[in-house]
């Protein structure tokens, strides 16, 4: 029953929520549910920052199915391997369970020697571990024979300092163990990063890199824990922690108890801090970006009480105590005495624990599917989600997701592990003890996801004192993995007034492989012929997956919300919600009312739309952008406040269609006849060439010039009135324009008509701007170098007929040429 659906990413890192050390848990390495584990180069003192690295190794990879030591090795040749994309490409496991490796060879730079690099792997369904040239770096659940997943896990192995070949050729070796339905490598980011770049893009943990004197401070504090710890004292560690500190759950109080219990079996512990790089919060903190292990013995044996993984610890820079990451999403352990080993557990706390330190909350215990874990729940920024609900008005609770591991939440027979024991008599009991819970039935609930469905009805059915609100999401309600009889059993046996001490949710989709649907009727039929109320449904879509059931959260816990409050949860602090357009558009003059499908609901007070009070006003015989803030208070004073912002738009104009007229030769005047437009449009015109803007041509007329010739002309109109969108539309374009005529006249000769006397050569009227030559000729004739508007006569001339020849030319214009009479020289 283990399904996933991956959540696509970018194949580069991308930037997700920082959780600030949501990583860091304190089991034992040797007695834990199996989790990531990497070995990275041992040293006390802050690393060298060497340079940045992100290398992304999305792409094509070598592939083949089987298993053998050797395909780790950097001198294997895989080249008769297939070719396979990474991540996303899980056909290979359509049809096939067993062991696959994947390698690729790549060059890290020169220059990145002496840098913390880390691998991502991204996420791989089921078991992995992972080889740099052969050097082992992580690994993520158990392989066989004992197979355990964690397909959920995402791979962040450190890279050991001698692992890498810089500046030459690296072989990355993946070798995957698929339990069984798909797997295969679906999710990224893939790649080997500095930790300056894991820790900007998967943390979102930024800031410059802290100066030399604010590292060395660092070191000093982080030696400071390290020596108290190693003598014993832990009242020297409590001093370099902030009387505010609080860190993955732990108060300082509770950071203390802990170390003590732990000092008690070891007598001393060992701190360990490798890799350590500084940079500078927004808030002047110091982020010490660490991988932290604390060691020590139980009974005589080497033991880890707090396994190696990267932490983000956080130091005020001005006392140089550490404050802890205030984180709200973390793993940590029950140390249970019945397992004989740690049990993980991921927390959960809402907004207002740290802001509210005197508020207590209900609980809700969140269970897994088969093959699943506490961890899975990060992948599907459960955090994230659950913010979400508190922020539609649910009731804040402290939610409490417990490794199950596949064991259906049950006692396991001959002597196996004892989980539901574990639970009842450690888990909750601790969860109740280090967190402001309110303690008792009414305020503890449990959802559970598949086989979580089967553990939260068995666990709560069973346990009607602990117990008063269930929830299943395609559930196994017809179905127990262990000899504890199924749901619908236990609800068939038990009395009317039994059941009705709960108050239930289930549902299921209707295409479930495990026909999980038809349990949810079951369920119904049973509820219903006893008269128990419970709220339920069959998605008419939807398999057994996460798409059928993450939608619904909100139903379960909506449920648990509503049996909290009717149980006299104490918590009126939800404003309430007002429920309008963030913005409105509305058309120049129409009418508008701001409150208008506007509505405020209060989750006590029900109904406040009648209460809403708005301020601001909107005008629309006005263009432009207002505000207006609606406000809503309810009875407990709660105020909730929503601006909306309203733009007055114009309306659409009718536009016409311009046409030119005139003729189309240079010289001529075109004119522009806009069409027909909505009345009282005001109009602009921009005359075109071959589609270009004339300058200066923006009257509803042209004169065509020289410029004009051969070209196509065309218009564009523009039309503007108040409170309606400016338009334009382009007329058609032209015939090509022609050459004008020019005008001209015919020239006339002034002056004595005897030899050595000067002819001169009167033009006339010729279009303005024409440029004229001039050719005198004797008796038709030309006469050589007579090219002036003046002719003196030469004895050449004597008894002869002179006239004179005048051309017009001008750009855009055909040339002319007019003659003058003759005049007949004296002999």
């Amino acid at each position: 029953m283990h399904s996933h659906v991956p959540r696509r990413r970018l194949a580069a890192v991308t930037a997700v929520a920082a959780v600030a050390a949501s990583l860091c848990i304190a089991v034992p390495a040797s007695a834990a549910t199996p989790v990531a584990t990497a070995v990275a180069a041992a040293s006390d003192a802050p690393a060298s920052a060497g340079s940045t690295v992100s290398l992304d190794l999305a792409g094509t990879w070598k592939f083949a199915k089987g298993d053998d030591p050797s395909y780790a090795s950097p001198e294997f040749d895989d080249a008769a391997w297939q070719n396979i994309t990474v991540p996303g490409d899980g056909t290979p496991f359509d049809d096939y369970d067993g062991f696959a490796w994947y390698r690729l060879d790549f060059t890290l730079p020169a220059d990145a020697s002496g840098t913390n690099l880390v691998a991502s792997l991204g996420f791989l369904d089921d078991v992995d571990e992972a080889f740099l040239n052969g050097q082992r770096i992580g690994g993520s659940g158990t392989m066989p024979p004992a197979a355990s997943s964690q397909w959920f896990e995402k791979r962040l192995y450190p890279v050991p300092a001698d692992a890498p070949n810089f500046g030459g050729e690296n072989t990355l070796a993946v070798r995957l163990y698929d339990m069984n339905g798909g797997g295969g490598w679906y999710e990224g980011p893939v790649g080997i990063y500095s930790k300056d770049a894991v820790r900007a893009n998967v943390y979102g943990i930024t800031g410059p890199r802290a100066s030399a004197a604010q590292s060395a401070a660092v070191a000093d504090v982080l030696e400071a824990q390290k020596t108290a710890l190693a003598a014993g004292d832990v009242d020297a560690y409590l001093k370099t922690l902030d009387k505010s500190y609080f860190h993955d759950g732990r108060s300082k109080d509770r950071r203390a108890r802990e170390l003590r219990d732990w000092m008690k079996e070891s007598g001393s512990l060992t701190l360990t801090d490798s890799e350590v790089e500084v940079v500078t919060g927004e808030d002047g903190a110091l982020v010490v970006d660490t991988n932290r292990t604390i060691t020590g013995t139980r009974d005589g044996e080497p033991y880890t009480f707090q396994p190696a993984s990267q932490q983000f610890l956080h130091i005020d820079g001005t006392t140089l105590r550490e404050t802890g990451n205030d984180s709200r999403f973390f793993r940590e352990t029950v140390d249970s005495d019945l397992e004989g080993q740690p049990r993980e557990f991921a927390t959960y706390l809402p907004p207002s624990y740290l802001s509210e330190p005197n508020r207590e909350y209900p609980v809700v215990y969140l269970l897994h599917g088969i093959n699943g874990g506490s961890r899975e729940w990060e992948p599907r920024d459960i955090d994230d989600v659950l913010d979400g609900l508190w922020k539609q008005g649910l009731a804040e609770s402290i939610v409490i997701m417990p490794d199950g591991e596949s064991l259906w939440y049950s006692d396991q027979p001959n002597g196996g592990t004892p989980w539901r024991s574990m639970f009842l008599t450690e888990m909750v009991p601790l969860v109740d003890k280090e967190y402001r819970t309110l303690e008792g039935r009414d305020f503890r609930a449990l959802t559970g996801v598949s086989m979580g469905g089967f553990g939260a009805w068995s666990l709560g059915l069973s346990n009607p004192g602990m117990f008063s609100s269930i929830a299943s999401h395609i559930g196994s309600l017809s179905y127990s993995g262990s000899a504890l009889p199924t749901p619908l059993k236990q609800a068939g046996d038990m009395t009317t007034k039994q059941l009705k001490k709960f108050d239930f949710y289930f549902d299921a989709c209707e295409f479930d492989e495990y026909r999980f649907d038809d349990a949810a009727r079951s369920m119904n039929t049973i509820l219903t012929d006893k008269g128990v109320p419970h709220t339920w449904a069959v998605y008419p879509e939807g398999r057994h997956n996460d798409a059928c059931w993450m939608p619904h959260l909100k139903d379960s816990f909506g449920m648990h919300s509503t049996h909290f409050r009717e149980a006299g949860l104490r918590e009126d602090y939800v404003k309430p919600v007002i429920s309008a357009p963030a913005s409105t558009t509305v058309r120049f003059g129409s009418t508008f009312d701001a409150l208008a499908g506007v509505t405020a609901r209060d989750e006590v007070d029900g109904d406040l739309t009648a209460s809403l009070k708005v301020r601001g006003t909107v005008d629309t015989k006005k263009l432009g952008t207002y505000t207006l803030r609606y406000t809503v208070e309810d009875a407990a004073g709660n105020r909730a406040r929503v601006d909306r912002t309203v733009t007055v738009a114009p309306v659409t104009l009718t536009v016409g269609t311009p046409t030119i007229g005139g003729t189309t030769t240079v010289g001529s005047t075109l004119s522009a006849k806009p069409g027909a437009w909505t009345k009282g449009t005001a109009f602009s015109y921009q005359w075109m060439r071959d589609g270009a803007p004339i300058r200066g041509a923006v009257t509803a007329t042209h004169r065509l010039t020289a410029s004009d010739l051969r070209a196509r002309i065309s218009v564009r109109v523009t039309g503007t009135l108040t409170g309606y969108t400016t338009a334009a539309k382009t007329s058609a374009a032209t015939v090509k324009i022609t050459a004008g005529a020019l005008r001209a006249a015919t020239p006339t000769i002034t002056g004595a008509a005897k030899v050595g006397a000067t002819l001169t050569a009167r033009t006339g009227t010729w279009t303005e701007g024409t440029r004229l030559s001039y050719q005198w000729l004797n008796d038709g004739t030309v006469i050589r170098g007579a090219t002036a508007a003046t002719y003196r006569v030469t004895s050449a001339d004597r008894g002869d007929a002179i006239s004179v020849r005048v051309t017009g030319s001008l750009g855009g214009y055909e040339s002319s040429s007019r003659t003058s009479k003759t005049v007949r020289i004296a002999r």
